[in-house]
């Protein structure tokens, strides 16, 4: 849900505000008196997530079936396994 500032709280605080919504994707309705006159939003939808929204995220998302997740961990494996072998200093 959007915030509501005042048009004075924008003014002051703008580059704070544009932070917002550039990195926590935030959207921010503008009250000027009574009334919203103005919206200020990320232009795309954010590649982010808050850290409060990861258990939200994790609950809602796609889940894999037995067969995916063998697979998963079988690449996991692979790659613990190179991880592992001694690949000497490529420096020297």
């Amino acid at each position: 849900m959007p915030k509501v500032i005042t048009v004075t709280e924008m003014v002051r605080s703008f580059s704070d505000i544009v932070g917002q919504v550039q990195y926590r994707g935030e959207t921010f309705n503008i009250k000027k008196g009574r009334n919203i006159v103005a919206r200020i939003m990320p232009v795309k939808a954010s590649n982010t997530i808050a850290i409060k929204d990861l258990n939200e995220f994790f609950r809602n998302g796609p889940h894999l079936d037995k067969d995916d997740i063998d697979e998963f961990e079988k690449d996991i494996n692979a790659v613990k396994s190179l991880k592992l072998q001694d690949w000497g200093n490529k420096w020297d």
